[in-house]
């Protein structure tokens, strides 16, 4: 079902909480035959069927009409027919989103927030810590501060979305990108990012749900 959509800035962004089964996702789509033979010859699971599927209820949903998504070499996403029409995918589990643009390219992305219970052992710490927790060397920079966890997965988030907008290989998170600091009490907001290869600033917009974290922006009007 549809879970979010806002129009912001020139930017649409929606999000799609999947509760549907494969079958209940093909009968929401006016060409579910085509649909439904592209994601089974591409995917043999029934989970990667389901999230591939439901990008494409979103897609029907927010522009009311069945397109079909082809992918650059970079394995960016594009609308053929619709050149002037910008869009960024992701999923985590349980959600699927895009980002739709008419002036510039754009990159959106969730990340589902880890829960735990209480621990009980103090030598299960190190395997009970969020996975980016774990991970926070390969993209947080010694000049960037997140001290919780929604702190660092919006730090994450934002590099991950800022890399779809540059659409160019090898980028360094630690190197090439830095989050300037931000209030991680607020759960929605906006945020500065430079791309500083390049010397440029983007404003990373966000928001925190209650399964997720969701970061996206734009390049400027060109």
């Amino acid at each position: 079902m549809l879970y979010y959509d806002k129009h912001i800035e020139g930017m649409r962004v929606a999000v799609w909480h999947v509760t549907e089964d494969y079958e209940e996702l093909l009968s929401m789509l006016p060409d579910a035959d085509s649909v439904s033979n592209e994601a089974e010859q591409q995917f043999s699971s029934e989970f990667r069927r389901i999230e591939w599927t439901a990008v494409r209820v979103l897609l029907y949903t927010v522009l009311d009409r069945q397109v079909h998504i082809n992918y650059n070499d970079l394995g960016a996403p594009l609308l053929p027919g619709y050149e002037g029409l910008h869009i960024s995918i992701s999923h985590t589990k349980g959600y699927v989103a895009i980002a739709l643009s008419e002036s510039a390219p754009i990159g959106i992305d969730v990340e589902q927030i880890e829960r735990f219970e209480e621990k009980t052992n103090v030598f299960d710490d190190k395997e009970k810590l969020p996975r980016v927790e774990k991970v926070r060397t390969r993209f947080m920079r010694n000049d960037e501060f997140a001290e919780t966890t929604i702190g660092l997965l919006l730090h994450w988030s934002a590099k991950e979305t800022l890399f779809k907008v540059l659409g160019r290989e090898g980028v360094n998170f630690v190197d090439e990108m830095q989050v300037s600091p931000f209030d991680e009490t607020q759960y929605e907001g906006e945020f500065s990012i430079k791309d500083m290869k390049e010397d440029d600033t983007y404003i990373i917009y966000y928001k925190v749900f209650d399964d997720f974290v969701l970061t996206y922006t734009k390049k400027q009007d060109e």
